[in-house]
């Protein structure tokens, strides 16, 4: 994506793996969407959040709650991910957390 973070996210929520049950895909995918946020500028995170569809919104809600779910991240990751909960909730709603934990045939 020559560098654009923000295109990068974007493109990496467009087609989670959902259909796969191989825990090597989804942990790729997860780690695109990881390189991705930790890339983006903390002061762009809020324009890079409002530039994404509601759908992208509950498809970063889920890679951000399997980030936190994951035992043994650095504490990098794991700030990384907290600094960007509270921008998607506010644009996405708490509707977001309730697909999200909803969606079991939808997991990441």
């Amino acid at each position: 994506m020559g560098g654009n973070a923000a295109a990068a996210l974007a493109k990496s929520l467009e087609d989670p793996p959902y259909a796969t049950r191989t825990e090597d895909v989804k942990n790729a995918s997860y780690d695109v969407v990881a390189k991705a946020m930790a890339a983006t500028k903390e002061a762009d995170i809020e324009s890079v959040v409002e530039s994404l569809s509601l759908e992208q919104c509950d498809v970063l809600m889920k890679y951000l709650y399997r980030g936190l779910g994951q035992p043994g991240k650095k504490t990098e990751v794991y700030s990384v991910l907290l600094k960007w909960h509270p921008v998607v909730l506010r644009r996405a709603g708490m509707g977001s957390i309730v697909r999200v934990i909803s969606e079991v045939k939808e997991a990441l």
